[in-house]
């Protein structure tokens, strides 16, 4: 900057001298006298003799001139502020002292002529002299304001002076400045305002920022788009979300339309901040507004609504692209396929796939892997072979991951030959496997049995200087230990130690998980004792790993101590693990330990997942304990996990079958108050229960009429519950219904549900035939029973034993 003022200077002097006619018609004699000497004179004796006598001259005369007398002078070269600059310079030079008028006189006129940069020179000079302490700008600037009455000069000038300001780098002094110009009525253009504010916002003061346009906005400056950009760009670096969503809402408020830049840096710090909700509403309003946007955006916002999961508004997003006339690209699909992928929705992913293709965008192989993924996920895992080939065949560049994929899935279908082709055929184009790969074979033969080629790969894998991670040895111990191969488990150990890695809880979970898998119980409580005295970390999960292996074992009762000691000592095992007990304890229908167990988790702040809850809840119900059963149900709830229709379905049920029908409702009702709509099993499960709770009431000793009636209006309210979802009645169903007419002696209305059940194409099963049969020969009525038992065994259904033992006591009766 300062040789840019020295060269300006130059120049200005040059302008004056060659002026000087000028300059004597309207300048003092005395002055005239001066510049004119160096021009007059002709004395040979060189430059420095002429300098010597020029400064001389200087130093004898400059103390004549006044404050005044340069004023006037000033304001008669208005016209030429060149000349006037470059007077002023001269005065200057030769040892005057300018005071406020003089100063005052040559901004107005080079604030009136434009001349930005000589103001910002003189300017910059005063400035600088501020900051070693010789001048005050403050009575400058107030003298300036009292004799200049044009508006505008006043306006310019101000932008010059913080033009000065900025230039010297002091963002206080610039603030300051700024605050004591608008006090003092100087209106800064809204160039210089966002001049003032990029200058702050570059140095990351955001609270600078952020105090200049509030001082703007009070002083009601010009603040336009530029100014929306620079403060809202300056808050999201500084991680101010709130306060730039704020400022933005008050400038569109105020008047001022965002540009292309303002809104892109609105929905990049939006979606860098996860305010995705916001982002999409300012996408809308772009293309509702017709604001040229650039598709970079479009896939921002794309990405952050497919982290979320919206992706069915990414998809609109990516139609309202298109339809603006914005080409999509291989991230706008990308971020939509692989959204689609991770969700298992397979065919969406392939839809979008398609689409990319048939707009000529060529895929990668970060696409291609994830619908590799998406189909091992679904375990479809030929097909993802399948793929794998025809996008090999297609030319697409695959890279290692792809590669490790295709490999896993022959491993997976035990095709380990083409797994190890695969291998080969990547060392053949260029691509090094690295640990990951060879990890993948040595763990498809070890899911295989083949534990001797396992080790051969990892030979392999160190001769080319392939360094094994624990995952790798986790794994080779793992298929050592499964095998029985104890001794060679431990030279692996031992192996891994020499490589400077050191064996961790899961490798001694592992170690302990093929212990038991292999057999041998002792030697993996032999590691877990061993783990527990060196106090290695997390050893909750040898914990689990032991609880795991007893339960492999059949040894549940051993499973439930090491458990219960494990928590006892403050070492939780893993929810995988106490899941797994809990079910087994359900199974052996040890349902008191099980519900202790969960307990146990609840109080170390574990909680059950939905699985164990509902295994526990069955069995309950299963046991015919309704109290414990609704007790973990509701706990269940409680926890946040959601109860199902089948789960609310059991305990329904083993409601009705307890004689508790009325809880069966209230529980009916409770479910469809959650939201969770009801099915056919609901439905025949609560008439079960209403059927059978007529009869442990004594019904049959009433009269028919009242038992019809009593019937009727049980089974009418659930069957009119049951049109109004459009629900089907099916077999199970009906048989229902027939067994409530049959023990209520309505035989014709039996048959006519029956019947009814052909007509709509339902075949009946031997539940159905059964329960009509028995109404019959309940009412002595052997001949249709026995049509009905001829029927039953042309469709090929043959009744039990001791269904033929109830028909032939009927006969013997009658």
């Amino acid at each position: 900057m300062v040789p840019m003022l020295l060269r300006l200077q130059r120049k200005c002097n040059a302008e004056w001298f060659r002026q000087s006619t000028v300059l004597t018609l309207k300048a003092s004699s005395f002055l005239f006298s001066v510049l004119t000497v160096p021009a007059q004179s002709d004395d040979s004796s060189g430059d420095e003799k002429l300098s010597f006598a020029l400064d001389e001259l200087v130093k004898k005369r400059s103390h004549y001139l006044s404050s005044g007398h340069v004023a006037q002078t000033l304001r008669c070269l208005r016209r030429r502020p060149a000349i006037a600059f470059a007077y002023f310079r001269d005065t200057e030079s030769i040892g005057f002292n300018h005071d406020l008028s003089t100063y005052s006189e040559i901004i107005q006129i080079l604030s009136h002529a434009r001349q930005r940069k000589m103001l910002v020179c003189l300017f910059f000079e005063l400035v600088s002299r501020i900051k070693t302490g010789n001048i005050d700008i403050l009575p400058l600037i107030d003298h300036l304001r009292r004799s200049c009455t044009n508006s505008h000069a006043l306006s310019f000038a101000s932008d010059c002076l913080i033009m000065a300001y900025i230039d010297c780098h002091d963002r206080q002094m610039t603030m300051e400045l700024f605050s004591h110009l608008c006090s003092l009525g100087f209106v800064p253009s809204g160039w210089s305002c966002n001049v003032l504010l990029k200058f702050l916002a570059d140095s990351g003061e955001s609270d600078m920022v952020v105090a200049a346009y509030e001082q703007m906005k009070c002083f009601h400056l010009t603040l336009d788009v530029h100014t929306l950009d620079i403060v809202t760009r300056s808050l999201f670096q500084a991680k101010r979300v709130d306060k730039a969503i704020k400022v933005w809402a008050e400038m569109i408020e105020m008047g001022v339309k965002p540009d292309t830049h303002a809104y892109s840096t609105f929905v990049f710090g939006l979606c860098s901040f996860g305010k995705y909700d916001l982002a999409y509403a300012a996408l809308r309003e772009i293309n509702r507004e017709r604001v040229p946007f650039g598709a970079m955006a479009y896939n921002k916002v794309m990405e952050g609504l497919c982290k979320e999961n919206r992706l069915e508004e990414a998809e609109t997003v990516l139609e309202n692209m298109t339809k603006q006339g914005y080409a999509a690209d291989v991230y706008s699909y990308s971020y939509l396929i692989q959204s689609y992928c991770k969700m298992g929705n397979l065919l969406k992913a392939l839809d979008h796939y398609d689409a990319m293709v048939s707009h000529g965008i060529e895929i990668n192989s970060h696409i291609v892997s994830y619908l590799l993924q998406c189909l091992r996920k679904l375990r479809m895992t030929s097909q993802a072979i399948e793929h794998f080939q025809k996008f090999r065949e297609s030319g697409v560049h695959l890279d290692g991951v792809v590669f490790n994929i295709a490999m896993a899935a022959y491993c997976e279908l035990g095709n380990m030959v083409e797994a190890v082709m695969l291998l080969n055929e990547m060392k053949g184009a260029g691509l090094a496997p690295d640990t990951i790969h060879y990890t993948c074979l040595i763990d498809g033969y070890c899911q295989k049995g083949e534990i001797q080629n396992a080790r051969q790969v990892f030979d392999e894998m160190l001769k080319t200087n392939i360094k094994p991670d624990i995952v790798t040895y986790n794994i080779l111990v793992s298929g050592f230990c499964k095998r029985g191969l104890f001794l060679e488990a431990y030279d692996l150990i031992d192996h891994m130690r020499d490589q400077g890695l050191e064996p961790s809880s899961l490798t001694y979970g592992v170690m302990i998980d093929g212990f038991c898998r292999g057999g041998n119980v002792c030697d993996a409580e032999v590691l877990l004792y061993i783990g527990r005295n060196s106090r290695i970390d997390n050893i909750e999960v040898m914990y689990s790993a032991m609880v795991c292996g007893y339960l492999h074992s059949g040894s549940t009762d051993d499973a439930c101590a090491i458990f219960v000691k494990s928590v006892l000592e403050g070492n939780i095992v893993d929810p995988f693990s106490c899941a797994k007990l809990i079910s087994n304890l359900c199974k052996e229908g040890n349902l008191k330990v099980a519900s202790t167990v969960c307990s146990m988790m609840l109080e170390n702040n574990v909680v059950p997942d939905a699985i164990s809850y509902s295994k526990l809840i069955s069995a309950y119900c299963k046991a015919g304990d309704t109290k414990n059963a609704r007790f973990w149900f509701d706990d269940m709830k409680e926890r946040g996990h959601s109860a199902d229709v089948i789960l609310y379905t059991l305990l329904m049920n083993a409601y009705c079958k307890c004689g508790e029908v009325q809880e069966a409702c209230n529980l009916f009702d409770l479910m469809i108050h959650a939201g969770i709509k009801p099915d056919i099993v609901a439905f025949t499960v609560l008439l079960d229960g209403h059927l059978k709770e007529l009869l442990r009431k004594g019904w049959q000793n009433s009269a028919k009429e009242g038992r019809s009636f009593t019937l009727r209006a049980k089974t009418k309210q659930l069957l009119s519950t049951m049109k109004e979802m459009k629900m089907e009645l099916d077999v199970p169903c009906y048989t229902v219904l027939i067994d409530g007419q049959c023990k209520a002696e309505f035989l014709e209305e039996a048959r006519g549900l029956f019947d009814e059940m052909l007509q709509k194409g339902l075949a009946p099963d031997v539940q159905a035939y059964t329960t009509l049969i028995n109404g019959y020969c309940s009412q002595g009525e052997i001949e249709k029973a026995e049509d009905l038992l001829q029927e039953m065994e042309d469709r090929g259904m043959k009744p039990d034993v001791l269904f033929f033992s109830v028909l032939n006591k009927k006969k013997n009766e009658i």
